[in-house]
């Protein structure tokens, strides 16, 4: 009778769908640990110091996620890595209530759920403290409660689309490529009808009034999103190549490329799935939208989801008689391309040592190098927080409150804040995005700890520090070859000059100037 039980309860689909959420948790809490945050985590951190409507690249939303994280489990990596796991874990349990809302049973939760689990990809993004794991999780929502909303016929459900997009867009800005595609996808099949609906007009107002906070923050600080997109465009997205980007949208899901192509196939040439036919050009819409705009090939990485879980109801549907044995093949190829895809990029499963590969990674500045750029970005800023720290409190008390700090980059004055907070370190100052916001505008102390970065920067700090105070010295270097910022000096400076009073005042006034 117990026997008979167990299977039972094996045999349920929601009991099915919890393990595989479970066990997509599981993965991140055993591997949080393997490599530091990242660079952009601890900018991240720094914006939940200073809870704001908005900052110069995103949204408050990952502000206010950063505080609550705190809050919970204090300034801790777990901490920080917890909510971004667990997105992923409910982007599992929202694949696998799709699959049940068109009809699909196990077999198709299963592989529609692995597609995801078993995804570098995603991996990848959910180990991440990032605005990208909780777009996704509002991207993959919105597809499902579209697909809902027309299975079910049911247009009251533009009222929780309109407030998926409200915080989504309060997450990350990149949610209007999706409803731009969305858009137009749904004018040009039959449910065009749902547009006249009272609750699609709510919905828009419902959305528009969750983002007017930051729309108008964005209107009193001079659009700082727009300069911040110039900026991204001249360093980064000129770099990027069409054949890259079509390229990578194969390699990015390679595991699960026979399930999402065949969505993809089924939905534009199958009549007995035109019903769904919607998502099939969205997600055209998205790609195209965003090969024309020149964006990352990642950036496509929201709308999969969809794919993932048409394809595994589609192979669910169609293969009665050979069920068993392609659910079989597809999942052992799954696995397979994981195993080789952490010789590629396997955070965070990997190591440096067994990615590194000479010259095999294209860094967004379009420069080849032995290591991903997100693993670059993964280690040394323990090192340069925990430095600075330590000096600071070897200063006296008087010493200490006459002492101001000074990085060239935000990963670095973030890092300073999350490792400094137990030791009272103050604000860093920072020239680099919205610390900007946060910097006095003249300085006052005689003593100053400053953190030098040759990324981007050919200015020899030894030869320009002496002209900016009357006594300098080297305290450390960051020795770390798996570094971005390798080389990192962090000196402690005193006296400032006349000449750096004058630089600092010009500089701040200059890019405080660029948000009034």
């Amino acid at each position: 009778m117990k026997l008979n039980t167990l299977k039972h309860i094996c045999k349920n689909e929601w009991f099915v769908i919890t393990c595989l959420a479970l066990l997509k948790l599981l993965l991140h809490l055993l591997t949080y640990d393997n490599f530091e945050l990242h660079r952009d985590a601890y900018l991240y951190y720094a914006q939940s110091e200073h809870l704001a409507w908005g900052y110069v690249a995103v949204p408050p939303g990952i502000a206010f996620v950063g505080k609550i994280a705190t809050l919970l489990f204090g300034n801790s990596t777990f901490g920080l890595r917890f909510l971004p796991a667990l997105a992923g874990s409910l982007n599992v349990l929202i694949i696998g209530m799709a699959v049940r809302e068109i009809g699909g049973k196990r077999m198709a939760i299963v592989l529609a759920s692995l597609a995801y689990l078993l995804s570098p990809s995603y991996l990848h993004v959910n180990a991440l403290f990032q605005p990208v794991s909780f777009n996704h999780f509002f991207w993959l929502l919105t597809c499902y409660l579209a697909l809902k909303m027309i299975h079910r016929d049911n247009p009251r459900i533009w009222l929780w689309i309109g407030l998926t997009f409200g915080l989504g867009f309060l997450n990350k800005y990149a949610i209007v490529f999706l409803y731009a595609a969305l858009a137009p996808a749904l004018l040009i099949t039959k449910y065009r009808y749902l547009y006249a609906s009272r609750y699609f007009w709510m919905a828009m107002v419902m959305g528009l009034v969750i983002i007017s906070p930051n729309l108008f923050w964005q209107y009193q600080n001079n659009w700082p999103v727009l300069h911040h997109m110039a900026e991204l465009r001249e360093t980064q997205l000129v770099h990027v190549k069409l054949t890259d980007f079509i390229l990578e949208q194969f390699l990015m899901n390679m595991q699960a490329v026979l399930i999402w192509m065949g969505a993809l196939a089924g939905l534009l040439f199958l009549k007995k799935e035109k019903a769904f036919r919607l998502f099939g050009y969205t997600f055209l819409f998205v790609v195209v939208l965003l090969m024309l705009g020149s964006g990352k090939s990642y950036y496509t990485l929201g709308i999969y989801p969809i794919l993932f879980i048409l394809g595994a109801v589609f192979i669910e549907k169609y293969t009665t008689k050979y069920r068993t044995i392609v659910a079989g093949v597809l999942i052992g190829f799954m696995m397979v391309s994981l195993y080789v895809s952490l010789s590629f990029d396997g955070i965070p499963l990997t190591t440096f040592e067994k990615t590194q590969r000479p010259g095999a990674f294209r860094w967004e500045d379009g420069v080849y190098h032995d290591i991903p750029q997100d693993m670059a970005d993964m280690t040394g800023w323990r090192e340069i927080g925990e430095t600075v720290s330590a000096l600071y409190t070897t200063l006296s008390p008087e010493a200490q409150a006459d002492c101001d700090i000074f990085c060239y980059q935000y990963g670095q004055a973030g890092a300073v804040m999350f490792y400094g907070k137990e030791a009272h370190v103050p604000q860093p100052i920072s020239f680099s995005s919205s610390f900007v916001f946060w910097a006095p505008d003249s300085i006052s102390c005689q003593k100053m700890i400053w953190v030098h970065s040759d990324l981007g920067n050919d200015i020899d700090p030894d030869q320009l520090l002496p002209e900016f105070f009357k006594k300098v010295e080297l305290h450390h270097t960051i020795e770390n070859p798996w570094f971005r910022e390798n080389g990192t000096k962090i000196y402690l400076c005193e006296f400032p000059t006349v000449s750096f009073k004058m630089f600092y005042q010009n500089r701040i006034q200059e890019l405080k100037g660029n948000f009034r």
